[in-house]
Order: C-alpha cells, then sequence, then structure tokens
C-alpha cells in the first residue's frame, strides 16, 4: 500500500468535538496557548469517518542527543522549566481546535511511544480534556519544585498507561494520521517507526509541509509488515535537515479507525519546493534497484531488449552524476545479463562498484560503502519493494531509502542539493582512478611506502582566491570525517574571509601519476597564535602521508613567525573519530585547550609527499 493524502473541507463549530489534536507529555510549570489562526482550505479529520483513535503522548526531544553528557558538555543545552533540553522555542505550545504549535530549533524532534490503543471518540475526548485541565494547573501551581515534577512525573505516567494496547490493531480501515501545515515556506519532513526487539526494524515516510493544511494517512496493513506493533517501538517525526526557525502546526498525531476505507488511488500532493539542507543531510552515494526503478520491465523475464529506462530516472541518474554524487547498483539479477542492459542503454559507466547478486541488498550496500571507503549514513537506496527496503534498513539503521514513485521529485529532495561545481562532476572519474591506485598497490606486493614513493605524489598549498571559493565551500559542507570541529562555513562565511591579516585561508590540491585527486584540503590557520581554527580534508588522500606533508608545511610556517607549539582547535562529533585519530597519529596530545604538539618533532614520513606552494612561505619537506 501506499502512503495516502486524503484532504477535504468541513464546516464545525467550536463546541462540537474534534478527533485528533496531540496529547503532549506535561512539564513542570510549563503549558503555552497559542491562537492559530488556520488558512482557508481542508484540514480537520471527518469526525463521521473516525469511529476510535489512539492517545499518543508527545514530547519534545533532541536528534543528537547524548543524555547525561550533553547537558554539559553541548552548547546548544538550554534548559526548560524541569532543566531537560529545550529543543522547541517554547515546548508543544496549545493552539486551539484540537491544534498544537510547534517552533523547532537545531535538532528538535517529536517523539512517541507504542504499543499504542485505539478508544473510542467519547473516551478520546474525555482523556484529552482532563489533561488540559491537569496540565494547566500543574503549570500554574505555587507546590514546590521537588514536588511538582513528581506530580507531573506521575501524571505523565497515568497518560502513557492509559493509551497503551494489550494487543495490535489488524483492522483494514485503521491507520497512523498526520495533520499539518507550516506557517513559514514548505519543508519536508519524516516520520519515522523505530523498534529494537525482537529484531531491529525501521519503517519511514517522507512528507512535505506546506502552508496549505493536510492530512496523511499510512495504513496500519502497511505498517505492520515491517513493525510489531504488538511490542514496544518509538515514532518520530522530524524536519529533514535543519530545525532552526520551522514554525508547524499538527492537529492529530495518532491511530485512527476509519469508518470508510482509505482511497485506492495515491493522492499524495506532489513535493513542494523544500529549503535547503544543512551539510548533515546531504547524500554521497544513491544505490539504485534495475527492475522498475531504473527500467520498467523485469530482465530475467525481458532480457536486455526488453526493458526500458524510465525518464525520470535517466534524468536523476545524469542530474546527481553532475552534482558530484556518487552512484551505484543492488539488483537482484544475472550480473552479465544487467551489464549487457545498462551498456545498451548507455547507463554503465555511471555507476560505481555495481552489485548484482542474488544476495540480501543490505551486504550489497555493504560492499559499495567498504569500496567507496564512504559511511553508510551519507547512502540513499532507491527501490520499487517494500520488502527490500525494509531489508536494507534492517541492516542499515542510518540508510535512507525512497521508492521508485519519489524519483520523478527527487532532485528537489535537500538530500541532493550539492552545488554544481567542476570538482563534482569529476567526482565519479576520481574514484575509478582510485580503483587503478589500488590495483598498482597490490602489484607492489603490499609493500605500502614503495607504492606511495612510486605513485609521486604532490600536494600543492595556495591561499584562498575567488576561482576556489565555491569548492571550499563544498568542502566544509561535505567533509565530516576529517572535519576538526564540526563546522560547516556558508557561502558567504568564505566570501568573508579575505582582508583577515591574523589568519591563513589555505586550499591543498594534490596529484599523482595516476591522476589529480583536485582540491581535498581547506585550513584556516591562525598565525598569530600558532593553531589551526578549522580542518577540513577529503577522505580520499587519507593515509597517503598527505595529512604529514602537509602539517609539516603548516609546521614550516609556525616556526617562521616564532612559535614553539602547534596547536589545534577540535571539537569531537559522532562522526569526526577519524579526525582524532589523525592527530594522535600525527604526535598531538589532548590538553585542556585542545590538541597541542611540539613543532620541533619531525613527522614522520613527510617526505614522502613533494610540497609545492605558489606563494613565497616557508616550504616543509
Amino acid at each position: 500500500m501506499a502512503c495516502y493524502a486524503f484532504l477535504y473541507l468541513k464546516s464545525r463549530s467550536r463546541t462540537e468535538f474534534r478527533p485528533g489534536g496531540t496529547l503532549k507529555e506535561t512539564v513542570v510549570f510549563e503549558f503555552v496557548e497559542f491562537k492559530a489562526n488556520i488558512p482557508p482550505g481542508p484540514f480537520l479529520l471527518d469526525d463521521e469517518n473516525v469511529t476510535a483513535l489512539s492517545r499518543i503522548v508527545w514530547g519534545e526531544h533532541c536528534s543528537e542527543c547524548a543524555y547525561p553528557t550533553c547537558y554539559s558538555s553541548c552548547a546548544f543545552y538550554d534548559p526548560r522549566s524541569d532543566l531537560q533540553c529545550r529543543r522547541f522555542e517554547a515546548g508543544i505550545e496549545s493552539a486551539g481546535h484540537g491544534l498544537s504549535r510547534i517552533r523547532f530549533r537545531k535538532w528538535g524532534k517529536l517523539e512517541g511511544r507504542g504499543p499504542i490503543a485505539l478508544h473510542e471518540k467519547a473516551a478520546a475526548a474525555k482523556l484529552e480534556r482532563r489533561d488540559r485541565v491537569v496540565s494547566k494547573w500543574l503549570a500554574n501551581t505555587r507546590l514546590p519544585f521537588s514536588l511538582a515534577r513528581y506530580f507531573v512525573w506521575y501524571w505523565n505516567q497515568r497518560k502513557n498507561r492509559a493509551g497503551r494496547a494489550s494487543r495490535p490493531s489488524t483492522n483494514m480501515n485503521d491507520a497512523f494520521a498526520i495533520e499539518a501545515y507550516v506557517r513559514n515556506g514548505a519543508r519536508a519532513f519524516t516520520v519515522t517507526f523505530l523498534q529494537s526487539e525482537p529484531k531491529k526494524a525501521t519503517y519511514q515516510k517522507h512528507i512535505t509541509l506546506t502552508d496549505a493544511p493536510q492530512t496523511w494517512f499510512i495504513p496500519v496493513a502497511e505498517l505492520s509488515d515491517v513493525i510489531d506493533l504488538a511490542r514496544p517501538y518509538l515514532i518520530q517525526i522530524e524536519p529533514v535537515g535543519e530545525a532552526e526557525g520551522i514554525d508547524a502546526v499538527f492537529g492529530a498525531l495518532d491511530f485512527v479507525r476509519l469508518r470508510t476505507p482509505l482511497p485506492i488511488a495515491d493522492a499524495s500532493p506532489p513535493p513542494a519546493a523544500i529549503s535547503a539542507a544543512p551539510p548533515s543531510a546531504l547524500a554521497k552515494v544513491v544505490v539504485w534497484d534495475l527492475d522498475e526503478t531504473i527500467w520498467t520491465g523485469t530482465l530475467a523475464e525481458e532480457g536486455a531488449q526488453g526493458v526500458h529506462p524510465r525518464p525520470e530516472a535517466v534524468a536523476a541518474i545524469k542530474a546527481l552524476d553532475a552534482r558530484g554524487i556518487l552512484q551505484s547498483i543492488a539488483s537482484k539479477n544475472d550480473l552479465d545479463e544487467a551489464l549487457e542492459a545498462l551498456h545498451l542503454h548507455g547507463l554503465a559507466d555511471y555507476f560505481l562498484y555495481p552489485q548484482v547478486n542474488w544476495g540480501p541488498k543490505s551486504e550489497s550496500i555493504a560492499r559499495i560503502a567498504k569500496r567507496l571507503d564512504l559511511g553508510v549514513d551519507s547512502f540513499v537506496f532507491i527501490d520499487d519493494q517494500p520488502f527490500e527496503r525494509a531489508e536494507a534498513l534492517s541492516g542499515h539503521e542510518t540508510l535512507r531509502v525512497l521508492t521508485h514513485e519519489d524519483v520523478a521529485h527527487m532532485l528537489t529532495n535537500p538530500w541532493f542539493n550539492q552545488p554544481v561545481t567542476a570538482e563534482g562532476a569529476r567526482r565519479r572519474e576520481l574514484y575509478r582512478t582510485e580503483a587503478q591506485r589500488v590495483e598498482s598497490m597490490e602489484q607492489h606486493g603490499g609493500d605500502y611506502h614503495a607504492f606511495l614513493r612510486a605513485s609521486a605524489l604532490v600536494i600543492e598549498v595556495r591561499d584562498l582566491d575567488t576561482a576556489d571559493m565555491t569548492r571550499a565551500h563544498e568542502l566544509s559542507q561535505r567533509t565530516n570525517q576529517l572535519n576538526f570541529t564540526g563546522a560547516k562555513f556558508s557561502r558567504d562565511e568564505v566570501e568573508r574571509v579575505q582582508g583577515d591579516l591574523d589568519r591563513r585561508y589555505l586550499t591543498v590540491r594534490c596529484r599523482d601519476r595516476y591522476g589529480d585527486y583536485g582540491l581535498i584540503g581547506f585550513v584556516v590557520l591562525d598565525v598569530l597564535n600558532g593553531r589551526i581554527e578549522a580542518f577540513f580534508m577529503s577522505c580520499r588522500v587519507q593515509r597517503k602521508r598527505v595529512e604529514q606533508a602537509l602539517f609539516a608545511y603548516l609546521a614550516a610556517l609556525l616556526s617562521a613567525r616564532g612559535h614553539a607549539r602547534f596547536a589545534v582547535r577540535f571539537k569531537e562529533t559522532k562522526r569526526n573519530g577519524a579526525a582524532r585519530d589523525m592527530l594522535e597519529e600525527l604526535g598531538f596530545s589532548r590538553d585542556e585547550d585542545g590538541w597541542t604538539r611540539d613543532l620541533s618533532a619531525p613527522f614522520e614520513d613527510s617526505d614522502i609527499v613533494k610540497v609545492e606552494t605558489l606563494s613565497p612561505h616557508p616550504a616543509a619537506g
């Protein structure tokens, strides 16, 4: 089944019962009300068609939560009245008419828990009215904090117990309903169900919220194919990309029982223009299925001549390649037949390390990630079969998935909002050249040092100029592993660096006898204080002694300015463990001010890579 959007308008008085409306966690000394001006158009669930609904208790959560250490270490920690982290500007605000307003902050998300029971409409209305009265009283009470916090905890426990299900719903007319709109521009959201027992499972749907109120239904029949609704699970609703500043209004976020079945045709509105996603959400690799995804038809039955590429898929493949997004294949087919069809239709060259076999696609994706040396969290998998998407997600929790129906609009998805640069357009060929390097290294019998010296590696260090600003911006946006602070520079920030006399903004290019890696590094060096302020380097050149040669060069710059110590500003993130390991291998040690190193100590193997510079600065060997 598909995820249906079911939209309509019905007038009503404010006194009649409105099914839906979010039930929220009660917070100590907090109950914010907001009068929502509902835009014209369809919004509310049809009372007559809803016979029962659940009462999920929704809470304010952080997508990057590392409780409890984040309370003392995270720069974005802002305590609510109960000392938990505030990720919504004013919590879940009561907006009247059964609506809730949320003004998202960075990393904000809604989270609820199952299993959950369905209640008759009258019982659900009673729970909602009672919770409103009690929560408002607890917000205005003059009880001591410790006592008020206890009563809030007790009340939240009662609400959760009242909503729990003893057995899952199997009624084909049941669905999970989402009513929502945004007040400040169209944005993409994900609705995710997560389960860890008896086995890991993930179900995810993507919706686009606009300023026009809409209602989406996710059929229980579709959910239960992936999630065991009788066992504990999480439900998370969060923006795709940067959450900061999103102003959204939600109605029902609950399971409902419908008197009339869902429509058969998918009436989901097409994706609207979506704001750009932050760098952490950008995709680096798209893995495609073949049959009924890239082409129509089944290769095993119709052969290479009988399958026909879908025009929207071909257009997407070419556009992604121009944006520097790598692509591969995970398909259950015969390898020779698949390659024949890809060559016949002029598509074979777009794909790196295609995996065509009869094994699980999660394993194929793992092999692609290993060959590309990229994390699966930067992958997007496209497949027409719900089973294959679910199987891939069961093996890779951080994988993102799309259906074949999403292909027509995928280029507007913020996951793929990469600038088109000359460097990006060459990325596929850079990876092919890297495969040649691996083959050459194997011919050296495993003597890695001998292979590196024979490769004639050269780095070219120069001051940032206008021609390189787009690539420097792209590198800062794409780099997560070898990023010393987790920072992401906007294009404006890159352009503003000119004229800063206390810092050197350096770009690093690399080449060898096999080809040109292009611009692989961007460094912000505070020459006044002898410290690296920001560092980004492509993983393609890691462990080729490029870092040793580059740091030897930077050390020479600082020594010429009279410094005795080499300092690095470093902020650990979930994804830059490789950068920490690199600093340790380069001889840096951690202290209270960051990472430092004696400038007099040489950098081992720095002579393997030759350093060239276009400016008259001290060279390093």
